[in-house]
């Protein structure tokens, strides 16, 4: 009868356990990914990429729109609009909307069948002639902007050829596309402050005039692929020269033309080229796939992502295995993930260590019924069901969120810096660089193996425990040390035990952590074992021989 009742006050302990562990699986929270859900929600309730391009389709930014709605999938519901404002106004096709400045300028350029074509920016000024009439143009501008831009022909570059040369009409279109962005009034206020400390600066200082020119290049990226609208709409969100740099590297980093079109997209969107560039830079195809969910689902899921700067959560087996009951949860609970990250994730933190707790112990009363410490709220009591209930929930993270804890020891490349290849226009080399970052997999190793092997402490001091408290003489309790002997070195079995084990993972790779997390293990246990003979056992059998010998 006794079996039975410790049977059932067992599974009850595991149940409430299970219970707990399921509630916490089913918070669309973690450490170091996004729920797709969470993102998802995160989007309800804010403008749309549909919302985004109907804002630049009533501004006239025809194809700045047409891109968005495109990489969203809804051109079809501006089609009809597109062709509406273009067959009213079809001066605006080569511009990509209504642009009166370049619109001036282009009606000087000769008349061709390819004229009033859409055409990359960079294309329409490779002529020399095109490039002589925007000058010209120009140079009836009164801003002191523009004109420093034309004055800036004149330098001495690093990296271009210069304007006077053969091979100088890179350098020329750049400088030129950027006096007639001036005089249109695209530049942000802070831009604005930038760039002309950076040409004032740039005769007397190497570094400024690099970065000027790193500047130009970021204009020519997206010359060559956009139209003057685009380039206009791209250079209205830069607060700083190296900020238009940094987002054009990431930009010709990105691995398909389709991906070029969704960071400039997600840009309009959310209205930041910082955060998009540090979201991306050196991104594989999976990241450039969560920037695209999240700009499917609107400014706020994008905002949502990019403040996190977390990948978007791939189920795990466990996951999977879990998901008929944790799936509805999850839906529920996402909208409120989304506003509160940091509650929810504690709160799931907190489930899951007090569910390892019950669980856990439900499953060891199970094997051992009788209690083995004076109290259930005794120091040493305590201090053990904490460190088998943290045991559980870092095994239950692993479980839940394998690939945080499995980061490669070489991270992604950052974007590769710009180059200029004058036969191709641009083009982007880099070296081959190797980025170390926190190795997440190794620092979760080591904590499991740490706290593995202060639980075996723990017990081994509850078993001496045990001994001291009970009345009998000293050669008794000597030789009931005698007999926990082989307890007493369970560290050293369950270091070299891990040791192997982790060994057999990494080769197997099964596991990307460092050899260093296996050789913890083994490292571990050698030192706890050494303190427990060391400082406990040793000190209470010199006790017991004195007390045997007074006997």
């Amino acid at each position: 009868m006794k079996f039975l009742v410790n049977l059932a006050v067992s599974a009850a302990r595991m149940g409430v356990g299970a219970a707990l562990l399921i509630l916490a699986a089913g918070i669309p929270a973690y450490f170091f990914e996004c729920d797709r859900r969470t993102v998802a929600a995160a989007g309800e309730g804010t403008p749309s990429p549909l919302d985004i391009a109907g804002i630049y389709l009533d501004a006239s930014k025809i194809s700045t729109a047409s891109l968005i709605a495109k990489e969203s999938g809804t051109f079809g519901e501006i089609s009809e609009a597109v062709e509406k404002q273009y067959s009213a106004h079809p001066q605006w096709v080569a511009a990509g909307g209504n642009e009166p400045f370049f619109e001036a300028y282009y009606s000087s350029v000769p008349e061709t069948p390819a004229r009033m074509s859409p055409a990359p920016l960079y294309s329409v000024l490779a002529a020399s002639d095109s490039r002589k009439k925007l000058l010209d143009f120009l140079a009836q501008a009164d801003s002191g902007l523009v004109k420093k831009f034309i004055s800036m022909r004149g330098m001495n570059p690093a990296i271009f050829p210069p304007v006077y040369s053969s091979a100088g009409a890179p350098l020329e279109a750049a400088l030129l596309i950027n006096a007639l962005m001036a005089q249109a009034g695209d530049f942000d206020r802070r831009f604005l402050l930038d760039i002309a400390s950076i040409m004032d600066l740039s005769e007397k200082s190497p570094e400024k005039k690099e970065e000027f020119e790193k500047y130009c290049l970021a204009t020519l990226a997206f010359a060559k692929g956009y139209d003057w609208t685009i380039v206009r709409s791209i250079f209205s969100h830069f607060s700083s020269a190296g900020e238009a740099y940094g987002f054009a590297r990431v930009y010709e980093s990105a691995p398909t033309r389709d991906y070029k079109n969704v960071l400039l997209a997600g840009m309009f969107e959310c209205g930041s080229p910082s955060m998009c560039s540090r979201y991306l830079d050196g991104a594989d195809p999976r990241r450039w796939e969560d920037f695209r969910y999240a700009f499917l689902h609107g400014e706020g899921a994008l905002a949502f992502l990019l403040e996190s700067g977390s990948p978007i959560y791939s189920d795990s087996a466990f996951a999977r295995f879990l998901s008929p009951v944790c799936s509805p949860i999850k839906e529920a609970l996402a909208p409120y993930v989304a506003k509160f990250p940091a509650a929810a994730l504690s709160a799931k933190v907190a489930l899951a260590v007090i569910g390892g707790y019950f669980f856990i112990r439900g499953f060891l009363r199970i094997f051992q019924p009788e209690r083995d410490t004076p109290s259930w709220h005794s120091p040493l009591a305590l201090t053990r069901g904490l460190l088998e209930a943290l045991a559980a929930a870092l095994v239950f993270f692993l479980l839940a969120e394998p690939n945080a804890f499995a980061a490669n020891s070489v991270e992604n490349a950052p974007a590769p810096e710009l180059r200029f290849a004058f036969e191709k226009v641009i083009n982007t080399i880099g070296e081959e660089t190797m980025n170390f970052e926190t190795d997440t997999a190794t620092i979760a190793a080591v904590a499991l193996f740490f706290v593995l092997q202060l639980t075996v402490y723990v017990f081994c001091l509850i078993r001496l425990s045990m001994i001291k408290r009970i009345k009998a003489p000293a050669k008794l309790k000597m030789q009931l040390l005698e007999n926990e002997e082989t307890l007493f070195d369970l560290g050293l079995y369950i270091g070299l035990g891990g040791t192997v084990f982790s060994l057999i993972l990494l080769t197997m790779g099964i596991v990307t952590a460092s050899l260093m997390a296996a050789y913890a293990s083994t490292l571990f246990g050698i030192l706890f074992t050494a303190l427990v003979k060391t400082m406990h056992v040793r000190r209470y059998k010199r006790r017991l021989l004195l007390e045997a010998a007074n006997e």
